[in-house]
């Protein structure tokens, strides 16, 4: 879509862990008709999210405002293969997961990869909802684990969950700078020494997000499925493409 074209009235389906961020870059923003976000816990559940994020197009698209549906996610474990629309065209970013969001390209994450494919990635909204590594997220385990299995059993598991860990050289973190940002950092940073980890700053940029919110979706850098259509993977840098939604006999 072009940036002289007008923007379409959307209805927005998105993570929490881009709250604070989406509703900064949407302040006032009337083309924005339908709101909704989702847990960050269906991360770990691509079919149950993918169930979710169905049923929630499906319910925008029953409303005769809405021009068009915008999913504010990546991939996610595969969480949006089979998406469908049926009467609007859906549009996604070209993204494996919300790291390319706050860093602005699917170009830049990969180079970011590539010269440190150890990393652990911490963000703002992982960071406030305790869900990443560090002292306060072994604690919420702990005492889950030995409420639901006994002490024995909760050091076993998590002694699993910091071998898996391990395999990860170096933290990497990410914001767009907004108020409260620098203290995600600190705490990043305080969680990375817990584990042994250096932490690498890289400063966040907001033109992906933002053209996703307002848009402005060129083929590059977004998806948009068109009724008739759903998502699938593709094996190149395009991370994801359409084909027919009903495949043929």
């Amino acid at each position: 879509m072009s940036a002289q074209a007008p923007i379409p009235r959307i209805a927005l389906i998105a993570c929490r862990v881009l709250e604070a961020e989406i509703a900064a870059l949407t302040h006032g923003a009337t083309h924005i008709v339908r709101r909704e976000n989702f847990e960050m816990g269906l991360h770990d559940q691509p079919t149950a999210l993918r169930t979710r994020l169905a049923g929630a197009i499906e319910h925008a698209e029953t409303d005769p405002a809405v021009e068009a549906v915008v999913l504010v996610y990546g991939l996610c474990g595969l969480a949006l293969v089979e998406l469908a629309p049926r009467r609007c065209p859906l549009v996604v970013p070209r993204a494996h997961d919300c790291i390319t969001l706050f860093l602005g390209s699917k170009e830049r994450y990969a180079s970011c990869l590539r010269a440190d494919p150890g990393l652990y990635w911490y963000s703002p909204g992982w960071n406030r909802d305790k869900r990443v590594p560090g002292p306060d997220r072994e604690a919420q385990l702990r005492a889950a684990y030995t409420e639901k299995f006994g002490a024995e059993e909760a050091e076993a598991l998590l002694e699993m969950e910091r071998a898996n860990f391990a395999l990860h050289t170096g933290a990497g973190y990410t914001d767009l700078g907004l108020p409260g940002d620098e203290q995600q950092r600190d705490y990043a940073a305080r969680c990375a020494r817990s584990l042994g980890w250096s932490l690498t700053p890289h400063p966040g940029d907001p033109s992906l997000l933002r053209d996703l919110l307002h848009g402005l979706w060129d083929d590059a850098r977004f998806l948009v499925v068109p009724p008739g259509r759903r998502i699938a993977l593709s094996a190149d840098d395009a991370v994801m493409k359409t084909v027919p939604a009903t495949p043929p006999p």
